[in-house]
């Protein structure tokens, strides 16, 4: 049956070369599963961002391999002194791809699309496009054009993450003529100002996207990109080695050692903004005393998963925080592999013999976990050590997220968080604020000490100020222990060697792909 579907695949793969082979400016990426669509205010999975990223432009942008935002459809901005007003200078002469001109006027119809409902453009999505619209625009009092080429966002306060988020995928500027032309089929018609242009999706199967000849920011390298869906990792690389497919977007942990044995081939590496680990119920029974949480992170030796299970790619977690992201206290070691230590406190907590319970586990690698269930069933090796015997249920992913998000299990569950935005009440308030519960919080994780510190680092416009709160709400995590804190893993992609100008964003949903290049 493996062998089945394997040369299935490579048929398929042979088929496809065969069409990437007769035009030398197009440029072929694997990516593992097929997008869900291209609204940027509707979808939110990476695979689609990664195609997003290169149809749409936000107002500012992150520079190339980094968080830092720099201008994008705005040339300029200004923040008011109590940091309540931002008002941006938008870039002119740049039009949509499908001739709509883009200035304060159209761009203002763009937003509406999220603020008023009851517009006919508006799309119908209320479910995860409402949290992000929290999340992106906080406490936003108003938005309104000031001029052809002026645009000014009102708060009610200061809100600090408010410029970086602008700058996500997801704040993807449309064209409100197409939007209002496809209406709820938008998302199968993406139209923005960005350096390619949609021409095909068919699904399960591959996305064609054309270069922009009138792009803003120059003419594309390539003519052309194609996005092709190759689930089965064996066959991804396979596809890679033969110069069917140039870049690999996602790559599996197991076909690495392949991939760095071929001189024909490039692991690209970046420290991620990333972070992986096991949510444990807060309020359910024994997890509800944290020396028995403490016990669960003692128990697992990190740094050998690290060199093992995720070849060297990963870093071990002393903080709720990556390395690579601002605000990280390096003061902070973590929970050593201490088994007797974890065996103590779970004595002190009333378990010297252990306990029996439950870990739910989704069934594919993810972007912050690309070992996958694996991690699951070493964890449960782990914890056996020390008495703690295991079940773990796997599930799809989409049904693993919907349970731990109802609130309503009560067991362990596999978690992790890619970074949205750079900033780290991206990650501290969304999975350890107690209004998170249980959406972003899965844990229900719930310490006031730490919601007062999170909100005033959300408040303020002083760096050095947000830096010092953040890294005490990070030490009283790390003591309540609400995760078994397991690793950061490097954002991984995978190229052939003529591919020449590809950087990786720490973001892990962006492909910068306007300055990519093949060469001969």
């Amino acid at each position: 049956m493996k062998h089945g579907r394997l040369l299935t695949s490579a048929l398929a793969l042979t088929a496809f070369g065969a069409i990437s082979a007769q035009a030398q400016t197009t440029l072929v990426i694997g990516i593992q599963s097929d997008p869900t669509g291209f609204d940027p205010e509707a979808i939110l999975n990476n695979t689609s961002g990664f195609v997003m990223s290169t149809v749409y432009d936000s107002l500012v942008k992150y520079k190339r391999g980094t968080v830092e935002v720099e201008p994008g459809l705005a040339q300029s901005w200004k923040i008011s002194p109590d940091g309540k007003t931002y008002t941006f200078t938008l870039r002119k002469g740049v039009t949509f791809q499908d001739g709509t001109p883009f200035n304060a006027q159209t761009f203002v119809k763009s937003l509406d699309r999220l603020f008023k409902k009851n517009d006919s453009a508006y799309i119908y999505n209320t479910g995860p496009v409402e949290s992000y619209i929290d999340f992106t625009y906080g406490p936003m009092d108003s938005y309104q054009a000031t001029g052809p080429y002026t645009v000014q966002f009102k708060l009610k306060k200061p809100f600090a993450p408010f410029l970086t988020s602008l700058a996500m995928v997801w704040n993807g500027v449309v064209s409100p003529a197409a939007a209002a032309k496809f209406g709820k089929d938008f998302r199968n018609n993406p139209v923005g100002t960005g350096p390619f242009v949609f021409k095909e999706w068919v699904r399960g199967d591959h996305v064609t996207l054309a270069a922009n000849p009138n792009y803003w920011g120059g003419k594309p390298k390539v003519d052309r990109l194609i996005f092709k869906v190759i689930p089965d990792p064996q066959a991804a690389v396979l596809a890679l080695k033969r110069g069917e497919v140039q870049i690999l977007a996602d790559v599996s942990n197991q076909t690495i050692p392949a991939i760095r044995a071929d001189p024909n081939l490039r692991l690209l590496t970046q420290p991620g903004l990333t972070i992986s680990g096991v949510s444990l119920p807060f309020n359910v029974k024994p997890f509800s005393d944290v020396r028995v949480r403490q016990a669960l992170n003692y128990a697992i030796d990190k740094d050998a998963l690290n060199r093992t299970l995720y070849q060297g790619l990963a870093k071990t977690l002393t903080s709720p925080l990556p390395e690579a992201q601002w605000g990280f206290d390096p003061s902070l070691k973590g929970y050593p592999y201490d088994p007797q230590k974890a065996k103590q406190l779970l004595t002190a907590a009333g378990y010297p013999n252990g306990f029996t319970a439950e870990l739910l586990a989704y069934n594919t690698a993810r972007g912050y976990n690309p070992a996958g269930p694996q991690l699951a069933i070493a964890i449960q090796g782990y914890l056996k050590q020390i008495g703690v015997n295991v079940n773990v249920k796997q599930m799809e992913f989409g049904s693993f997220l919907s349970t731990v998000r109802s609130g309503k299990y009560g067991g362990m569950a596999l978690t992790g968080w890619s970074g949205d935005n750079g900033d780290p009440d991206n990650f501290l308030y969304e999975l350890f604020a107690s209004p998170n519960i249980p959406v972003g919080n899965t844990s229900g994780y719930k310490n006031p000490k730490v919601d007062a510190l999170l909100q005033q680092a959300q408040f303020s416009t002083d760096r050095n100020q947000r830096v010092k709160l953040y890294q005490q709400a990070q030490r009283q995590i790390m003591q309540d222990a609400p995760w078994i804190f397991v690793n950061s893993t490097l954002q991984v992609r995978a190229a052939r060697k003529e591919v020449q100008g590809l950087t990786l964003n720490p973001t892990q949903m962006f492909l910068d792909m306007q300055d990519v290049s093949l060469t001969k």
